[in-house]
């Protein structure tokens, strides 16, 4: 396990790797996302924070959470793959927590959506950062409906993934959209399109070479 205060080499399902590799790792174009995934043996994502895209190298873990930093100096926070955090982008996601409506605590581990069966109806608390670094905390009441299997083009080859659309309807009236790819058999994400609050710049990023 590697611990995020302490960044002195990366973490990845291949062992260790300096951290400098990671932070080398983001390329300027999605083409060159796959050719660049298939020559390092490291956990990788192709990902797009708003303005910040390319390949990002797992950069620490800790238990479900795992950190995958940009050149820029951005880092991207996933717990159990889905989005949790960032940091060092223009707006910043500060942190997440689920619920259900009758329930509004996590329940440690199980009450991450694409883990559910579906329809499955859930809460959502977040905390973000606008570009005038002025904190906001939005509540809001979602809904998971997942489809039939499709094929989805990662950058090391196609998988059949399940889609699941996510709709949240937010306490100031407003309503963004999710869609995750996950694996039918582990629930597992593969890919995320999310916008994170309303008005926030889209989120998206596909799993390269996985870390689980």
């Amino acid at each position: 396990m590697c611990l995020w205060p302490a960044l002195l080499v990366g973490c990845s399902s291949s062992g260790t790797t300096p951290l400098g590799d990671s932070l080398q790792a983001l390329i300027p174009t999605s083409e060159k996302a796959g050719a660049r995934a298939a020559s390092i043996p490291y956990a990788s994502l192709s990902a797009r924070l708003g303005d910040v895209q390319g390949l990002l190298v797992m950069g620490a873990r800790a238990g479900s959470v795992s950190y995958w930093p940009s050149r820029e100096g951005g880092v991207l926070e996933l717990d159990d793959g889905g989005l949790h955090a960032t940091a060092g982008l223009a707006e910043d996601l500060l942190g997440t927590r689920y619920g259900t409506p009758l329930h509004d605590q996590p329940r440690h581990g199980e009450s991450y959506p694409w883990r559910q069966e579906t329809p499955y109806a859930y809460t959502l608390v977040r905390h973000w950062q606008d570009r005038e670094k002025q904190v906001h905390r939005g509540e809001a009441k979602g809904e998971m409906h997942c489809a039939g299997i499709e094929t989805v083009e990662l950058p090391l080859g196609s998988r059949a993934l399940e889609r699941c659309e996510a709709s949240l309807d937010w306490a100031s009236g407003e309503t963004t959209t999710s869609t995750f790819w996950r694996d039918p058999a582990t629930r597992r994400l593969w890919a995320v399109r999310e916008t994170p609050w309303p008005g926030a710049p889209t989120m998206q990023w596909q799993v390269a070479r996985h870390w689980w």
